[in-house]
């Protein structure tokens, strides 16, 4: 017979917690009181809580009872909870000596360690439990040495007084004095034995030794002395995490959460449980729950920073790092992740800068030298590299890594035959997989030592015989060596282990077209496509053959059966989808993403494809609903609101295009094409004041980069101010020397009047930069628009000199001649039309060339063809009405010019268009 007992159990204590929910409506105010203080004392914290709340219900102005619940949540680890308690308290007349205290625990358990030094008076009459926290706060801010002035005044004011000498302990901690931290900690323990904040403390020290059995003891001494402490949970759940046991760490953070269901603490140590399992997404939910009710909680940011490092978004890691950083300038982990994501993109001297103090600091850790060594190796700095890369190897001889990256960087010194001897060495280290040989042989095959490459490509093969990789390395050798007939055997070696290996059958496929064979390689392909018949990854092979034979109908079908096979997989209809689109058809790329999404309607992949289909087809309002819909589900990325943010502006809704740049910021703060977006659009809105706040906190932000000043710069044109907008440009020119500054200056100290001293700087800068093309094509359109002909076609010939094929400068430098009536302009067109016979503005130039030499005939056929091609073009209208009128044709001409001016209110040539009409 089943025991019902703790069914029975759990059904009594639900009753009883509902009775005391229900029938407390004849308890007084003390009564609860009494009883949430005797549940406090008993362990018992919920239900204390639900006393207090019932009291509060009678008496919200109850200081007492606002008090007693704010401490009753830090036990509990709900800092948020408690602040809002004990703050309430403060305002209903609650002693300061009994609330500062509580309330400076609440802030460092969020993390708002400044808020502790702000707001808890630091003279030395106040408590001692003030000052401690007030020292705790300083230790975690890195002031070592204020905190150790700060508790030694303490302890001279009451010798042995407890908090002080945990204060005193924790610096020593910190300061690699573990025998000290020790001596202090047993002296505060022999004063108050269940000191809970001793005995955690004695557990952290325990663990900085490596004593996890010692530590565990002191922090399950707190849980007998205090079932239901909530931090002695965290701390064994973070025991755990750190020797793997999962499962251990999961049932402890599970205890600990029935305590306290808000406890920040918990959701942190959550959220390193899922990071330690590789659960990056479950993580990060936690991470950014913890930071939302406390954003400066340094834990939180240090680990939500690895955690998008693991997901491979540097840009948020470096968004939660910096304020880290800000606080602990030299830490180590949050260092090498910053180092890495600098070293990610490319900016190695950044890297390098972050590392040298560490290395100081640091000097045997053996990661920081292996990152030294990476960044110094991608900056070219090889002698570098290898000083790191060598203390790191000896630190750790048998890793083969280690020496993998050492062979490289002497690779880089030119020292060849010591960066094989390397190679030589990790490959030996590493016998189970064959990356390190692989490299060997690479070098060697790089250093043309072909013989050395097979002999070592063939002792890899000795252990790794069975894997088509090294089969297919010892084809490549054997190419290297022009022995085809050995190549083709290795790459078929490998093939017969595994007949979809596709780098062997591309080898192999290669082979074949070199012999001008690809019906053998069409052969291959099928053959191993037969083996696997639903392999999209042959049959896109076999797409790429026949596209690079011109064959686009047969590269269709094989993209087509790819997507048959696997109608629910969405790489196959991506390459199908831009396949189609590339060959102009739209409606089927359409037709297929919209297929593949309805499918799928919880697939972000499928939602992703749909949305970049409609974009690429010109369809705004639909991707624009795609990608909002998409937004839902990527909450967290930045490059998916700009999107949106372009879809808004190109259906000409400003508003909300500067809602979604907006949103962009707020994923990503610091993110610069979004605050350049945000400027011009508030610019468009005539919203000048705010865009200079935007442009003001961009310099803020990043003070090192032009972008700030310009944008300032460019909100002063806006407002008509070239002479103060000239001093921010030349700031950003004193940060960034690059051609378009160039031109900003040049606009606006034209703007001021200043045309003289506009042309000396940017010929200056031409002479000394005659490869920018960009500036001098702008300083020509410039002299153009102002009818300073000779200049600008002066400028457009340098152009066309280094660059015969620029069509821009051939069309503008034809305009110019026109109007400074060289007999040149009609040649000069013609060129122009032979390089882009389809290009309207071209036709147009060309036909007016055409026109004002008296070719009428080809002059009209010229701009019927540019007005069909650019039906809104109000110039080019024009200039075909006025080609109609010299045929004759007067009515054409007529009823063209009477549409040109009902369609368009304001153009350049609006003038002479109503004095044509007025003569027809």
């Amino acid at each position: 017979m089943r025991n019902t007992r703790p069914v029975i159990s759990i059904a009594m204590l639900s009753l009883c917690s509902a009775l005391l929910l229900a029938c407390n409506g004849g308890q007084s105010s003390a009564s609860l009181l009494a009883d949430a203080q005797l549940y406090q004392q008993k362990g018992e914290p919920r239900a204390a809580i639900i006393q207090l709340k019932n009291l509060l219900q009678k008496e919200p102005d109850n200081a007492r009872a606002r008090l007693l619940l704010g401490s009753i949540y830090l036990d509990t680890g709900d800092a948020l909870s408690a602040e809002k308690e004990l703050r309430k308290a403060q305002t209903l007349g609650a002693a300061a000596a009994d609330v500062l205290p509580l309330l400076g625990k609440a802030w460092l358990m969020a993390g708002q360690v400044d808020r502790v030094l702000k707001e808890l008076p630091g003279d030395p009459a106040q408590p001692a439990a003030v000052l401690a926290l007030r020292g705790d706060a300083l230790l975690a801010l890195g002031r070592r040495d204020e905190a150790r002035t700060l508790f030694a005044a303490m302890q001279q004011r009451e010798p042995g007084q407890t908090d002080a000498l945990l204060g005193l302990a924790r610096l020593s901690a910190l300061e690699g004095q573990i025998a000290a931290a020790q001596l202090l900690i047993e002296q505060a323990l022999k004063g108050k034995p269940d000191n809970l904040e001793a005995l955690r403390l004695q557990g952290d020290v325990q663990r900085l030794q490596g004593n996890s059995s010692a530590a565990r003891l002191a922090y399950q001494q707190i849980l007998k002395l205090k079932p239901d402490q909530v931090q002695a949970r965290i701390d064994l759940a973070n025991l755990d995490i750190t020797e793997n046991k999962f499962a251990d760490a999961a049932a402890q953070l599970a205890s600990a959460r029935k305590s306290a269901p808000g406890s920040l603490g918990v959701l942190q140590a959550q959220a390193l449980l899922d990071f330690r399992q590789g659960k990056f997404k479950a993580a990060l939910e936690n991470l950014q729950l913890v930071l939302k009710a406390a954003p400066e909680h340094m834990p939180a940011l240090l680990l939500a920073g690895a955690v998008q490092l693991a997901l491979g978004s540097p840009q948020p890691a470096e968004n939660y790092l910096q304020p880290f950083l800000a606080a602990h300038p030299k830490h180590l982990y949050a260092t090498k992740m910053m180092a890495s994501i600098e070293m990610g993109r490319g900016k190695t001297d950044a890297a390098i800068d972050l590392l040298q103090p560490l290395l100081v600091a640091f000097p045997d850790d053996v990661e920081l030298l292996s990152l030294a060594g990476e960044a110094h190796l991608r900056a070219r700095h090889y002698d570098k590299a290898s000083g790191y890369f060598e203390k790191a190897s000896l630190l750790a001889p048998n890793t083969s890594k280690l020496h993998a990256a050492l062979g490289v960087s002497r690779l880089g010194q030119g020292e060849s035959a010591r960066a094989v001897s390397e190679l030589e060495r990790a490959s030996l280290l590493d016998d189970k997989t064959p990356q390190a040989g692989t490299m060997l042989v690479m070098t060697l095959l790089r250093n043309k030592d072909n013989a050395r490459a097979l002999a070592a490509v063939q002792a890899m093969e000795k252990q790794h015989g069975s894997n088509p990789l090294v089969l297919n390395l010892k084809g490549g050798v054997y190419l290297a060596l022009g022995d085809l007939r050995a190549a083709r055997a290795s790459f078929e070696q490998a093939l017969a282990i595994d007949g979809r290996y596709l780098p062997a059958l591309t080898n192999l496929a290669q082979i074949d077209m070199a012999e001008k064979q690809p019906e053998r390689a069409k052969q291959r392909y099928e053959a191993a496509l037969a083996k696997d018949k639903k392999n999209p990854d042959i049959a896109a092979a076999l797409a790429k053959l026949a596209a690079s034979q011109g064959k686009l109908a047969e590269a269709q079908r094989w993209l087509e059966k790819a997507h048959a096979d696997q109608p629910d997989a969405v790489a196959p209809a991506l390459l199908l989808s831009n396949f189609y689109l590339q060959t102009g058809a739209t409606d089927k790329a359409l037709a297929l993403a919209r297929t593949l999404q309805v499918g799928h309607p919880d697939d972000s992949d499928a939602l992703a494809l749909r949305a970049q289909v409609e974009y690429s087809a010109g369809e705004a309002r639909a991707a624009l609903d795609s990608y909002n819909k998409l937004a839902t589900v990527q909450t967290t990325s930045a490059p998916l609101q700009m999107r949106i943010s372009s879809l808004h502006l190109a259906l000409g809704d400003t508003n909300n295009a500067l809602q979604a740049a907006r949103r962009a910021q707020a994923i990503d703060p610091a993110l610069l094409d979004a605050q350049v977006v945000e400027v011009a659009l508030l610019l468009d809105l005539k919203r000048p004041r705010d865009a200079l706040a935007v442009a003001r906190k961009v310099q803020q932000q990043q003070p090192k980069l032009a972008a700030g000043y310009k944008l300032e710069a460019d909100v002063l044109m806006a407002q008509q101010q070239p002479r103060e907008a000239i001093r921010l440009y030349e700031q950003a020119f004193q940060i960034s020397r690059i051609g378009p500054l160039q031109v900003q200056l040049y606009r606006a100290s034209v703007a001021a009047g200043m045309e003289q001293q506009a042309d000396t700087r940017i010929g200056t800068w031409l002479r000394e930069h005659p490869e920018d093309k960009a500036t001098r094509l702008y300083l020509a359109g410039a002299k153009l628009k102002a009818k300073q002909y000779r200049a600008a076609i002066a400028h457009y010939q340098q152009v066309v000199a280094n660059d015969p094929g620029n069509v821009v400068a051939l069309n503008d430098l034809a305009w110019a001649y026109l109007q400074d009536k060289d007999s040149r302009a009609l040649a000069t067109a013609e060129q122009a039309h032979q390089l882009a016979p389809d290009n309207p503005a071209v036709l147009d130039t060309f036909g007016w060339i055409a026109l004002e030499q008296g070719d009428t005939k080809r002059a009209t056929e010229l701009l019927r063809r540019a007005a069909s091609l650019a039906p809104n073009a109000a110039e080019i209208q024009y200039h075909l009405a006025a080609a109609l009128a010299r045929t004759g044709d007067k009515p054409a001409a007529r009823k063209r010019l009477e549409q040109l001016l009902a369609a368009n209110k304001d153009f350049a040539q609006r003038a002479e268009a109503q004095a044509l009409l007025a003569r027809l």
